[in-house]
């Protein structure tokens, strides 16, 4: 199922994208990101112009994620915001940073779509294809 082949692969000054299957979208942020409002904002517009506008399932790698302000996670917890365009969401991160501020996140949150924490890539993938095609599946 894994292929580490990238495609589409673009750089904005917050965040890289890439995919790997046609509707699931990869992004890292930047390295030592502190995530403001001005930040995240910039980070959505660069996803949205990355997916010009379509919905995606999205693998987040947060590794490099160093701080969040509340107001960039609250504009990122949003419909409005980070949650414009993204079906369901991993989160992806073998570092103790991120992991903590995630977690938190969901556990506080409770985003509206379907997000969950992984430290495996390839576990991460299988959760989104599961998410993907229960989705698909339950469309007529």
């Amino acid at each position: 199922m894994r292929t580490d082949t990238k495609k589409d692969f673009k750089e904005f000054k917050t965040v890289t994208f890439w995919k790997k299957d046609d509707n699931i979208i990869f992004f890292k942020y930047a390295p030592a990101l502190d995530m403001d409002i001005e930040v995240a904002r910039d980070m959505v517009a660069s996803r949205l112009e990355y997916t010009k506008g379509e919905s995606v399932y999205a693998l987040i790698d947060v590794t490099n994620l160093k701080s969040t302000t509340k107001e960039a996670r609250d504009y990122m917890n949003s419909t409005e915001g980070g949650l414009r365009g993204i079906k369901a969401g991993a989160f992806l991160s073998n570092n103790v940073v991120p992991t903590l501020l995630i977690n938190m996140y969901l556990k506080v949150s409770n985003p509206p779509v379907p997000a969950k924490f992984f430290t495996s890539e390839e576990q991460a993938l299988k959760w989104l294809m599961k998410i993907k095609e229960k989705s698909t599946s339950s469309v007529h």
